[in-house]
């Protein structure tokens, strides 16, 4: 093969990954209807309590972590940062045990999905707990 047809065909390749990579498949929130933040700040008031992940839909699962991506609770890396919601409960002692227990309990989850919304329920299940 010509070098200038091994280049067109990287540049195309690196053109088609960039591309997919904004898709729904990759971004689950890409597509989804905004929300506000009263109705960000009531769906996480009211979470049910100790729900597996295994009984939900996948389409459920990426519209709680969207909810948590919309409230910056979960940046762009996948990391969540809960205390900026509960902020009584992350000035406890506990708190880095309490995350680190849950971290644990979902680090091999790979999907974006499936983290956000086992990390949030992990979390917001400890502290139903203590009430």
């Amino acid at each position: 093969m010509s070098p200038p047809f091994v280049s067109a065909l990287l540049s195309l390749l690196l053109f088609y990954g960039y591309a997919h990579c904004k898709t729904s498949m990759f971004n689950p929130c890409r597509g989804q209807n905004d929300t506000t933040p009263e109705e960000q700040r009531l769906f996480l008031d009211n979470w049910q309590q100790h729900v597996s992940s295994n009984v939900l839909d996948r389409s459920f699962r990426c519209f709680a972590t969207c909810i948590l991506y919309d409230m910056h609770i979960m940046d762009d890396q996948g990391q969540l940062h809960m205390d900026q919601y509960m902020v009584e409960e992350a000035q406890e002692e506990s708190w880095n045990s309490s995350v680190a227990k849950c971290q644990a309990e979902f680090e091999d989850v790979a999907h974006s999905c499936g983290y956000g919304f086992g990390m949030a329920n992990c979390l917001l299940s400890l502290r139903a707990a203590r009430k």
